[in-house]
């Protein structure tokens, strides 16, 4: 029944609407530069690393600092002035900031497709740093919820954003790298968050509050910066104002043998429903579900945790540094060990697991006066923020078709924010300053990654040897021409293979 899927829906493709087809298509057909030598494939390649990869880590710097915001401010006053009690702080902090970025996925999945994807990441940035800067006017639960849930909205457009450019200008061989690169942006904002925060906590002004500087700063530096980025920022290969209109053409052919596609605007329902249906998509999504649970913790209580080991407020803030230094280490490793041996990604998911359960394991059974072990513990948990740079690298690598790929690192953050949602709420405040309950649910979340990570591997195994087999079987198809023509993974089973 499968024999000739992949001529069938090159056949289909072509008989739809151009503006179906990727743009790429059409451009690829006009310039025809044919392959690449070693030395164009290099020079082209450290173009759009030196122009493009610096705004996503900037970008994504500032997406993870100001969301984070709160969590630097909270020992400051933020709380007092606005009144929180019980678990409102948790509430605020991270589950109604999560739900909203939740909800805001299927739009962000439309929007990605409809819209030039450089256009939209930039406002998307100038907004939220706005968003942000009101929130040193909150003086309530119900204000201070407003503006979290606004912001969690805006917020949630970066991060499929940044997986569909990924696979526009760069190789599935070069994507875990790339990813692990700008994926460092929460490092970079973990160490620059702990030190800024340090030093605005200095800041003394009987008319604004110290724990309001958080906001104003942070947010007007993303305001500046989105501006830049709206000129800046690429839609594609098509159109990056840093390159020539020979040197597009080679970008867009670089890319070619992904076959994943580079760009367009229509949206193809037949494809949201494939990913819906794609068991690699929902084991995907259970594993980035289950690393965020623990990673949410960090994210919204890191500053509280430690302050719990016995430090003081402002030093609770410095000490948040080494968390990004060691997740930038592992991140970069992680990167450099998929350049270096094939197929090594969901090995090394499951892998950083285990450092990972063992921190947590820890942290819920040393006793509180061992401040010590307890804080190098903690550190020590955080050798699972590889996770995230492999699973969205998987996505980038392994799905097809414009409108698959954005469903699927829609769906992925859906999960994320699920994972961010429930991560508060294990924060218990009965059990403050020792939290059992969050690191229990830590170590269990730890060894399930591991199941369905090594699940994960075996499935694809077996995808890849069926399709080999059917290719045998079907003997030699012409598939050249039609990398461009927006088809998904599964309509292209006798050439497309799936990377581990």
């Amino acid at each position: 029944m499968e024999k000739h899927a992949d001529s069938t829906a090159t056949a289909s493709i072509r008989e739809e609407r151009q503006d179906d087809v990727d743009k790429a298509y059409e451009f690829a057909k006009q310039h025809a530069v044919g392959p690449l030598g070693d030395d164009d494939n290099k020079r082209i390649l450290r173009k759009i690393d030196h122009n493009l990869l610096p705004l996503m880590i900037i970008t994504y710097t500032l997406n993870f600092m100001d969301k984070n915001a709160l969590s630097y401010s909270a020992n400051f006053g933020l709380r007092a002035d606005n009144h929180l009690v019980g678990n409102q702080y948790n509430w605020a902090s991270g589950s109604i900031f999560y739900l909203a970025y939740m909800v805001s996925q299927p739009i962000v999945a439309r929007l990605i497709v409809r819209f030039p994807i450089g256009r939209f990441v930039a406002i998307a940035t100038m907004l939220w740093g706005a968003v942000l800067m009101t929130t040193a006017a909150s003086r309530s639960f119900a204000s201070l919820m407003t503006i979290r849930a606004i912001l969690g909205c805006l917020e949630s457009c970066i991060n499929p954003a940044f997986i569909v450019i990924s696979s526009q200008w760069w190789t599935r061989e070069e994507q875990p790298l790339r990813i692990s690169y700008w994926y460092l942006g929460n490092s970079i904002g973990q160490v620059c968050g702990g030190l800024l925060g340090y030093g605005i906590a200095h800041i003394t002004n009987q008319t604004v509050p110290n724990w309001a500087w958080f906001f104003l700063i942070f947010g007007a530096i993303t305001i500046f910066y989105g501006g830049f980025l709206f000129y800046y920022l690429p839609d594609s290969p098509l159109n990056a104002r840093w390159l020539s209109e020979h040197d597009r053409a080679l970008a867009v052919e670089r890319v070619r043998a992904n076959r994943t596609g580079v760009e367009n605007h229509v949206w193809k329902w037949s494809q949201f429903k494939e990913c819906m249906l794609d068991v690699q998509c929902w084991i995907l999504v259970a594993t980035f579900f289950l690393d965020d649970i623990p990673a949410g913790g960090v994210g919204s209580f890191g500053s509280i945790v430690i302050n719990g080991f016995g430090y003081d407020a402002l030093y609770s803030t410095l000490l948040l540094v080494p968390l990004g230094v060691i997740q930038a280490i592992c991140v970069l490793f992680g990167g450099f060990m998929t350049r270096r041996f094939k197929n090594i990604r969901t090995w090394l998911i499951a892998g950083c697991q285990i450092p990972a359960l063992i921190g947590a394991v820890l942290l819920y059974t040393l006793p509180r006066e061992n401040q010590r072990a307890l804080l190098g513990s903690y550190y020590v948990v955080q050798t699972h923020g590889i996770v995230g740079t492999l699973t969205m690298s998987l996505v980038s690598s392994n799905f097809a078709g414009y409108t698959k790929k954005a469903t699927a690192s829609s769906m992925m953050y859906v999960a994320y924010c699920v994972g961010q949602v429930v991560a508060p709420q294990l924060f218990i405040p009965s059990e403050d300053p020792v939290y059992k309950s969050a690191f229990l649910a830590a170590f269990i979340c730890f060894a399930l990654c591991i199941l369905f990570s090594i699940a994960l591997r075996l499935y694809l195994i077996w995808e890849n040897r069926r399709r080999d087999n059917l290719a045998l079987a079907e003997g030699e198809l012409h598939n050249s021409g039609n990398e461009f023509l927006d088809l998904t993974d599964k309509q292209q089973k006798a050439v497309f293979r799936y990377v581990l």
